[in-house]
Order: structure tokens, then sequence, then C-alpha cells
């Protein structure tokens, strides 16, 4: 089944300049024509205060570089009544952390977008609400001896800021880390690290909040933007430079400015986006893939039953179960095929031509993965088991005719005897 989503086809784009997401808006929400009033020093990502300015204890060793990670965590609230009620539940929810600062929900709209879980895992597949557009953003400080993977030997790398965009087919998070005295050599992991620290402080107080997450998460590269010039265009005025991995490839953005960093986010959440949406997708081709492949090892294991009572079992309720498990085979071709028809389209309509497609090929991956090796196994398997039944219907209705055969005669022998007397 393909992964339920209530995205209705609008596209809530983010505006072309940071200003428009100031912390001091004069009334909700103004109208197309309206201008609002913005303080840009308030702007979450404008760098306005020394990012270095909390670092007091020792002297700062400023790196330009800026290290984050990419992945899908959002705040998820099962009873939220409107965007209001959303919002307010998770700004105190998150500020009841004391390591917790600085948060905002700049134009959280629309509880539009359905979450069902991460596509795979049916108990997942319930229905949680979250925004269709807006943003979240916070700094959050874990030290070093609470972080499940320390990102730095000794001091260092401890605090964080999360960027939390609610835009076009799927949310996307930015975690940078803010503090690095030297460089981090696996920024990945930032996400890692504010992931599995906020759940156990929301779940320490049995906060009604929690963080949904959709895998890879974080996403499997390391990113960066640095001061320079690249040997790959990526979209606007940023290069790139690819550094490929047998684990995580290193992905350096280059700009004359380090401070660039919210243009960057804006220049790569439709694409990481819709990342994530072939990844919900993906996750229901393998759901489809493993529930019949399940399928398919069940029924064979009824097969494997000895005795009277198993064959009579099967001869009775296992066409239903074949046909069942047959359909469901030609239902997860069909996913397939509808998938990567509308893949084919998003595809073309990010990367019209050659330029700033660095990031196709982990696109291009995801969509490949359709499973259908899987698909055709159990196909092959049950074609074999329902080859087998078929046998097995045919000499149980030869035996059932035989005893039926004798039934009659001795039946018909009594009645003549009977009657002749």
């Amino acid at each position: 089944m393909a992964p339920t989503s209530c995205f209705n086809g609008q596209v809530h784009r983010l505006p072309d300049a940071p200003e428009a997401y100031g912390a001091m808006i004069t009334r909700p929400k103004a109208a197309p024509a309206q201008s609002r009033s913005t303080d840009l020093r308030d702007h979450p990502i404008a760098p306005v205060i020394p990012r270095y300015a909390y670092r007091t204890r020792r002297e700062a060793v400023l790196v330009s570089d800026r290290f984050f990670g990419v992945g899908c965590m959002v705040p998820g609230v099962e009873d939220a009544e409107n965007p209001g009620d959303w919002t307010e539940k998770v700004k105190k929810a998150f500020e009841a952390v004391p390591s917790v600062q600085k948060f905002k929900a700049i134009e959280i709209n629309d509880l539009d977008f359905c979450w069902t879980g991460n596509g795979f895992t049916e108990s997942e597949d319930r229905e949680i609400h979250i925004p269709e557009s807006g943003i979240i953003t916070f700094e959050v400080k874990i030290p070093a001896r609470l972080q499940i993977v320390p990102l730095l030997g000794g001091e260092g790398a401890e605090v964080f800021r999360v960027t939390i965009l609610f835009d076009y087919v799927h949310p996307v998070t930015y975690v940078e880390c803010l503090d690095a005295s030297e460089e981090v050599e696996h920024p990945s992991m930032t996400l890692v690290t504010v992931r599995e620290f906020l759940r156990e402080e929301l779940a320490k107080r049995d906060s009604p909040v929690g963080l949904l997450v959709l895998g890879p998460s974080p996403f499997h590269a390391d990113f960066s933007l640095r001061v320079g010039s690249g040997p790959q265009t990526a979209g606007e005025d940023f290069t790139v430079d690819i550094e490929k991995s047998l684990g995580y490839d290193r992905i350096t953005y280059y700009h004359e400015s380090p401070e660039a960093l919210w243009r960057l986010y804006r220049t790569l959440r439709e694409q990481f986006s819709y990342f994530y949406q072939f990844v919900t997708m993906r996750n229901a081709r393998l759901g489809a893939a493993s529930r019949l492949s399940k399928q398919s090892r069940e029924i064979a294991e009824s097969f494997k039953r000895r005795g009277l009572k198993a064959y009579l079992s099967r001869t009775m309720t296992m066409r239903h179960k074949l046909q069942s498990a047959q359909l469901d085979a030609v239902s997860a071709r069909l996913t397939i095929i509808r998938h990567k028809r509308d893949s084919a389209d998003d595809l073309e309509g990010l990367y019209p031509g050659e330029e700033a497609a660095h990031l196709r090929r982990y696109l291009e991956k995801t969509i490949e993965e359709d499973y259908i090796e899987e698909i055709e196994s159990s196909e092959k398997i049950l074609e074999v088991l329902d080859s087998r039944h078929s046998q097995e219907l045919q000499r149980f209705a030869t035996i059932a005719f035989s005893l039926l055969g004798v039934v009659v005669g001795a039946a018909l022998t009594a009645a003549f005897r009977s009657w002749w007397g």
C-alpha cells in the first residue's frame, strides 16, 4: 500500500529572503498585498550574534566552516486541535527541557500533513497531523558526557542549532554544530546526538509531545559550508565538492560568506523534502514485499504439516489463501509501477538540467530500491504451492468420488435386495 499523505498539491513556498520570518510580526497572518513588520535581529538563523559568544570558559578557536547534519525529525502531537494548539504544546514541552534555548515556532499553519509512521511498520500507521508549512528553530546544549556518540574528544561540540522546515511534500530537519573548536569529523552525528537526547528528556517528563523520525536520519552524508569555491554548481551561487567514501560521503558546500547557511538550507530543502518522500514510498514497497514473503512462508509451512486433519484443512481453505497472496503480489507490482512513474515526474521537475544535480544520485538510489526480487521469489513459491494444491484437490476429488461410488453402489445393492426380497 502506498504511503498515506494529506498533501493536497498546494506548495507553501518559503520566501526568497529570510527577513520574512522575523520574530516580531505585527499581526498573525498578513494578506498577500500587505506587508509585515519584522526584526531581523531575532531571526533564528540571521548572523547577528557572534557564533561563539557563549564560549566564556575557554578560549575559542574560530572555525569558519559550518558543520551540519540532515534528517527528518519533527515534533509529534496526536491530539492537537489546530495549529495554535499544536504550537503551544510543542513549545511548552521543549521549553521544559532546561538545555533547550531560543525556541521559536514561526508561521505554523495548516495541520494537513498526515504522518503515518515510517511507511513500513504497520503498527506505526496511525495518522498524526503535523504542519504543512512553517519553521521551528531552537538551540540545545548537550554536554559531551551525555552524548551517545561524542562528536569531538575533550571539550567542544556541545551546542547545536536545530532548524525544522515544514514545507513541500515532506518536512526536513537541519542540525548545526555551533561551538566546534576543530573540524567535526562526522557532522551527520549531530542529528543522532540531538535526537537521542531529546527523546530521553521528553520521555523523562512524560510529555505528550514525541519525536517522529523517518530514517535514514541522519541522511548518509556529512555536510559543511566553507568559504571558497568548489568544482560543481549547487544552485544559486553555491558550489560543492563531494568526497565519496565507503561510509558516509563528505559533501562540502562553498560560498563567499560562511553566514550563508540559511540560504543553503533554503536551496537544498526541496531536494531533501522529495528524498524523504521517496523514502516513505520505498518503505511502502519494502512493507508490501515483506508481507508477501511472510504470507508465502506461512502457506508453505501449512503444506509441510502431516496428517488427515492438515490435509483436509488445506483442501478446504487453501484456495482462498493462495488467491489472496497472488492478488497481493499483483498489487505490489502495481505499486512499483506507480511509484516509478510518479518519482520520474518528480525528478524531472527537480532536475530540469544537468546543473545543481549533485544530490540526484541519492534520490535515484532510493527510487531504484523496488524489491522486485523478493516479490518474484514469493510469486514462484506461490506458483509451486498452487500447483501442489491443484494436485491435492484432484486426488481429493478422485478419492471422494470413489468413496461416493462405493456408498451409492452399496446403497443400491441393499435397496434391490430389499425390493426383490
